[in-house]
Order: structure tokens, then sequence, then C-alpha cells
């Protein structure tokens, strides 16, 4: 299903800028205002440049960002700062980070051009709806600067021996990079471009469908860039490159895919925390937990929480004060009856799908998008309402990636913000140029 190719990457010349540390960065849209300027300090060659540039005044269409992003990537090519694979290759992109208690994971994952394919085609899966200015914004660089500059990050399900067999059989040898980020992730990056296992993993991939986990923008932005390319391209082979789009992707059995649950707070000028308990009562039962002024009871409730999320809708709620409120949902058949949610869903509809459409849609009448905000940091979100900031705070237990996988196949798609994978992927390892010269017909590269 999932056409897969090696291809001839631009990377970081380690000779040039020494350490990898200080020219990365996270994704472009989880980038906050004051660590894009601190990523724009760190260094001149910073992968902030072109995926993030600086707004300045007087800008206008013949002088912006995007087209100073293309700027520096031919700069950058020309004097050396980036270097080119001599061949085509795929990449081992492996990260350790610390977990609970202790606890090290480790997430392995393969670069590699994937196929551009509509939605319909049901190979390639979204979980989330995209918004139109997010788009808009990345088809702009892309249009200047035609180069995926950064990887989408997509799961895949079956059974995956023969891919990891490959897979760390690369890691055997030494890494292109090693290195630890502020977060106390590890990254580490291998060349791939042994022929035989390009092989394996190109038919390994070919009966296999793709789960997009981060990066729905880039990809539907993608495939606008792939339609203005094919009108004016008369050749129309399918191996062009710019019918394809660097991803990572994860195994779904992979022990180091881990989902956050991402918080909602409710912005502090609606309605009082009692009025809120009033409103839920008639379909949701209660129990009260004390987790401390200062919260330190909060993990072991958000524990009880995900242990009994298998039995039913089991939602958190803090209002302020020491008690936290536990929320079950007492019939699940009341979302549909309530929502018009359309075929019944009962038990099997995602928690945040209940809390969308059934707590803040229908019960709270929550119409306005900028009344909810978000938070996958727990100990925020409590102190968010202890501080007048948010006038509540709902919690949410992280969605296991199979039951993501198992809902987005039927073409359901999820509220905004419901998944939040971690570590993300590191922006500046790779890049993939979408030269409309270029084949990545594998029968007639150089492997």
């Amino acid at each position: 299903m999932a056409r897969l190719r090696p291809f001839r990457g631009y990377r970081y010349n380690m000779e040039k800028v020494g350490d990898l540390r200080p020219v990365v960065s996270p994704p472009y849209d989880v980038i906050p205002d004051e660590l894009r300027r601190e990523l724009h300090r760190r260094h001149p060659h910073n992968v902030i440049r072109l995926i993030l540039g600086e707004d300045r005044t007087g800008d206008d269409a013949v002088e912006n960002r995007y087209l100073r992003a293309r700027r520096y990537f031919q700069e950058w090519e020309e004097t050396g700062i980036l270097l080119r694979e001599s061949a085509p290759a795929f990449y081992v992109y492996e990260q350790q980070y610390p977990w609970k208690r202790g606890e090290r994971r480790v997430r392995t994952g393969l670069i590699g051009a994937v196929g551009l394919e509509e939605y319909d085609a049901r190979i390639v899966f979204p979980h989330e709806r995209t918004m139109p200015a997010p788009k808009a914004d990345r088809l702009r660089l892309m249009q200047a600067l035609p180069v995926n500059l950064e990887q989408i990050f997509c799961f895949y399900p079956g059974p995956s021996g023969s891919i990891t067999d490959v897979l760390r059989s690369a890691t055997r040898t030494d890494p292109l990079c090693d290195f630890g980020d502020e977060a106390g992730v590890r990254h580490r990056l291998w060349l791939l471009q042994q022929s035989d296992a390009i092989d394996r993993l190109i038919t390994a991939f070919r009966d296999r469908p793709l789960f997009i986990a981060d990066g729905h923008h880039r990809y539907e932005t993608a495939l606008t860039f792939q339609e203005e390319m094919r009108r004016a391209d008369a050749t129309g082979d399918p191996e062009k490159a710019y019918n394809f789009v660097m991803m990572t992707l994860v195994s779904i059995e992979d022990g180091g895919l881990t989902t956050l649950p991402t918080h909602r707070l409710i912005r502090a000028d609606w309605r009082a925390g009692s009025e809120i308990l009033r409103l839920l009562e008639p379909h949701f039962s209660r129990e009260e937990r004390v987790i401390g002024h200062r919260g330190g009871g909060l993990q072991k409730c958000l524990d009880e929480m995900e242990e009994r999320g298998h039995r039913g809708h089991v939602f958190g709620l803090y209002t302020g004060g020491e008690t936290f409120t536990l929320l079950t949902l007492k019939d699940p058949g009341v979302v549909e009856r309530l929502t018009g949610g359309g075929e019944p869903r009962g038990a099997h509809m995602l928690d945040v799908v209940v809390l969308q459409d059934l707590i803040f849609q229908r019960l709270l009448q929550l119409k306005d998008p900028e009344m909810i905000r978000f938070t996958q940091d727990e100990e925020v979100a409590v102190r968010e309402v202890q501080h007048g900031r948010a006038a509540a705070a709902f919690f949410l237990k992280p969605i296991p990636v199979t039951q993501i996988a198992a809902t987005v196949s039927t073409g359901q798609r999820l509220p905004p913000k419901s998944t939040y994978f971690y570590p993300k992927l590191l922006s500046g390892l790779v890049f993939f140029k979408v030269d409309p010269r270029e084949s990545l017909d594998v029968s007639t590269q150089s492997l």
C-alpha cells in the first residue's frame, strides 16, 4: 500500500557546525514565541531560520521570511554548511527519553520518502482535522523553498519483525550523531544505504497503512504542492520527488510509542465550578478525592482515572481548593441521543469525543473555541485554576495508539488537540529536497 523510497538527504556538515544541539529545534508548531527568539539567537545556522523565520518590519511580497528561508538554504548549501548524501539512503532515528519512576523508554523510527496519497485511498489515515491558516503558511514556505524541512510522524500496524531486524542491524554501527537535549532526550541517527536492506524495507511497507501522528497540516500542504507540480509537469512520472513526502515511521508495537493526554482549561470568566457540577450531574456520577492545597495527591488521582478508564468513560475535574472530582459517564448511549452522533459507538467512543461533544458542546454550551485552552502538564492545569486564570480543568487519560488506529480506520476524525505524541521529532536532522527534475525510482537510482 505505502510507497517507500530512499532519498539523497541534506544534513548539517558536522565539520562546519561542530555540534548539532545548537542548530536543531522542535517542530515549528510547538515553538512558543520566546523559544523562537531564543533559537534565532542560539546559532546563525539554526533550522529555525528555515522553518519559522522572523517577521520583519516592511516585509512584503518581494521580501519576507519565506524568501529569506530560501536564501538561507541556498547559502548554506553553497558554503558547505549543508551537505547532500552521495547516494540515496534511509535513516534510522532513535530517541531515548526519561519516563515515570526512573524508567527510560526508547522509540525507533525509519526516515524515508513516502508516496503522497489522498485520504480516500485509505493508505494514509489522518486522525485530526486541520485549519486553513497553518496550511496556507506552510504552502507559502514550500513554494519559496521546495524542501521537506521537517519529518511527518506516522505509525504503522502489523507484525514489524522484518523491519525491526533491519533497523537493529543499522544501529549496531556508529551513528551519524548522538546528543542529548534540554528535556533529557537522547537523539541518535544512523545512515542506511545497503541495497539489500533498502529492498527489504520497500517490500515490507507495501502492504501497510500509515497513521499520521504529527504533521497533518504539512501532509495536506504537500498534497496541494504536489497538485501544483503535476499541473506544471507534462511527464506524469509518479516517481518524481514532488510525489513524495519525508516521514518518520514507527511501529505500533514499538514500546517507546508514547501518547500523552492533552487536558482542557475553561477560561476564567466562565461560570463557577459548582455550576459545572450541577450541569453534569444528570449524566455523570461523582466521587471526590483530596489532593491537598499543593496538589500532592494529583498523580494518585490520575493513576486511578487511568486504571478505572478501562471500564468506562472517566474524567477528572478540578475547580479549586483541595478536592479533585472523578466523573464517570452513567450511560454511554446518551452521547448519540443528545448530540446526534450518527452510528452508535457506545463504550467504544473515545473519551476526548465524549468531552468535546457531550460535556463542552451540549451540557456546558461552550460553543466558542476561545473558551478552552490546552496543556499536557497536569500541575500547570491545577495552578491555573488555583491562581484564578482558569475556571476549571478537565483531565483526560492518554489514548492508546491501537484505539486511535481503530477509530480513524472507520473514517472518524478526533477533536483538535486529542493526542500528543512524546517526545517530538527534532527538526534539522535531515532535509528532503523536492526537486521536480529528480526521480526516486529505485530501478534508476544508484543505491
